[in-house]
């Protein structure tokens, strides 16, 4: 009857939570049920647990158990427990999600990690390092079934700590994805379409004085800057900051990415407390070559993301608008010509305490007000949970459609769809990734992928998941940008989806990173002009560096009429 997904050999521990684990967790789910069930054999218990309908984010409907134990940082926990779906809406299964985060603002969390289940019972054995210490009443762990209307049952739950470590406790994590063999079909066609999409002819001439074709002259090739976007979340702080981990900082950022978002200090509240830090690091990004930010976020439609003082507003429409329009204008007039990109509204489908009092189409004020305070800026929707957790949530993968086609059709100047990219160990197909970007990218707008990240211990997994996904992204040729959400561990929301640990050392997925965007997709080439005076090298779309007989200047390569992506760039 029980079928074990993860069997994986431990040392000493320690239980962390009570002996009947069961009665510890309370349901959290406005007309959730939650039951307690015998089981046949294997696990005697389980809570059975009834999503209805209409959850609006999936945290809205778990089960919660806070911890009364203390805990260290770098403490490494392993979850257990058995799982299964008894009803699900999706054909493909139910979901569930082990959440272990912080017990408060801001939720700081050390595993999010999402399974599919099916009728049958599966273990799961999850380890997870604790992110920070908590006393007793610090921490909490969850399980998300927030979902589409499901019923589930999850029974044995047990969590045991092993003391802190530099490794996980165990032989092998056990976690893989679909599409990660080596001969997997997506494979071929992603790469057929980087080389049409992705690449293109770039000719170098040589003549004389007179204008004839100069025969057997050396040229040299070479790439300095992609036209696609390779960027990453940085923090003022580190830009500004006068430590060696912020000389290390920034000299990473100048070699590894050419844009960049600023993590924290563009959103409301931040920009209010330090109005200048946020200035003095975009003029720094400006004046190192970095002139390709994205600006995040004007609104973030919910209280907890918004100033304090707003939520004393509700009550008052007139003076909410008033102090929302107030805000739109001026950081867009503010970071006007600093920021190519503006991400107007964050997470709207979840986060809708203003809609709520404004009504849904509020939204498009807010974007032609963003518009009249910087004409030439893009403007951008950025949503979550899209394409992660297997890609299954298809209900929001409509809600968003259906959002920015309602946008569009009543005049919202939106010329951006931010689409993010947390994932945890529920990795996507790569095919399902692409089938799903390729939904957004028929509106006619870019699409970048926003805050990419793999929240995983697992370094193998996490160095060919990154491969594959960007491959498989950068293939598409609606898509013109992807940032991951950091890069250092020291400066990271989940320090264990930096490519760099604390100490700087290079992870396995920073190779990855590396290898590909500058070497497998990089471009150098070198030889001697043809009988015509010619010499053609096929390279990545971006800015070249062309030496020909000792003369150097610099081009820029773009794709050619008849195989553009599906905007300009």
């Amino acid at each position: 009857m029980f079928g074990a997904l993860y069997l994986l050999p431990l040392v000493a521990q320690t239980s962390i939570l009570p002996s009947d684990s069961l009665s510890a967790f309370r349901l959290l789910c406005n007309g959730g049920r939650l039951e307690r069930v015998a089981i046949e054999g294997g696990v005697p218990e389980a809570w059975r647990i009834a999503t209805p309908p209409g959850v609006a984010r999936e945290w809205d409907c778990r089960i919660r158990h806070t911890l009364a134990v203390p805990l260290a940082v770098n403490d490494w926990l392993v979850a257990e427990y058995w799982v299964r779906a008894i009803e699900s809406s999706d054909p493909d299964g139910a979901t569930v999600k082990l959440n272990f985060e912080r017990a408060g603002e801001d939720y700081r969390k050390s595993v999010n990690a999402g399974t599919l289940v099916t009728p049958y019972w599966r273990k799961m054995q999850i380890p997870f390092r604790v992110v920070e210490s908590y006393q007793p009443g610090g921490a909490a762990l969850d399980f998300w079934v927030g979902y589409s209307p499901q019923v589930v049952e999850i029974g044995g739950i047990a969590v045991h700590n092993y003391g802190p470590s530099p490794n996980p406790p165990v032989a092998a994590l056990g976690f893989t994805y679909p599409g990660r063999e080596p001969d997997a079909p997506w494979r071929a066609a992603a790469q057929e379409r980087i080389e049409k999409y992705r690449k293109a002819d770039l000719v170098v001439a040589a003549v004389d004085s007179e204008g004839k074709p100069r025969a057997g002259v050396p040229v040299k090739v070479r790439q300095k800057r992609h036209a696609f976007g390779f960027g990453s979340a940085v923090v003022a702080a580190g830009l500004l900051g006068t430590s060696p981990d912020d000389e290390i900082y920034r000299r990473k950022i100048l070699e590894l990415f050419n844009k960049t978002v600023l993590e924290n200090d563009l959103k409301w509240p931040t920009w209010e407390a330090n109005r200048a830090r946020a200035a003095n690091a975009l003029a720094w990004l400006h004046a190192n070559g970095l002139p390709d930010t994205r600006g995040h976020n004007m609104v973030w439609p919910d209280w907890q993301y918004l100033p304090n003082d707003l939520r004393a507003l509700a009550a008052n429409p007139d003076a909410l608008r008033k102090r929302i329009d107030d805000h739109i204008l001026e950081i867009g007039a503010a970071t006007r010509g600093l920021v190519t990109d503006w991400d107007v509204v964050n997470e709207p489908i979840p986060n809708r305490v203003l809609q709520n009092i404004f009504g849904d189409y509020e939204l498009v004020r807010w974007f032609q007000l963003a518009r009249a305070a910087d004409p030439d800026v893009r403007l951008f929707v950025n949503e979550y949970d899209i394409e992660t957790g297997g890609g299954r949530n298809v209900t929001k993968q409509r809600q968003f459609a259906e959002l920015i086609q309602a946008l569009l059709n009543r005049g919202a100047p939106l010329t951006g769809i931010g689409i993010q990219g947390h994932f945890g160990t529920d990795l996507t197909h790569p095919q399902k990734v692409y089938d799903i970007v390729d939904q957004y990218t028929k509106f006619g707008v870019p699409v970048q992928i926003t805050e990419f990240d793999i929240n995983s211990n697992d370094r193998q997994l996490q160095a060919d998941y990154l491969r594959d996904y960007f491959t498989v992204v950068f293939s598409h040729p609606g898509v013109e940008a992807i940032l991951m959400w950091g890069f250092w561990e020291g400066r990271h929301w989940r320090p264990d989806c930096a490519l760099y640990s604390r100490d700087w050392t290079e992870r396995e997925h920073g190779r990855a990173y590396r290898e590909l965007v500058f070497k497998e997709w990089w471009t150098t080439a070198e030889g001697v002009t043809d009988a015509a005076g010619k010499f053609t090298v096929r390279g990545f779309l971006g800015t070249y560096e062309v030496e020909v007989d000792g003369v150097v200047s610099e081009r820029k390569l773009v794709a050619p009429r008849g195989i553009e992506p599906l905007f300009k760039p």
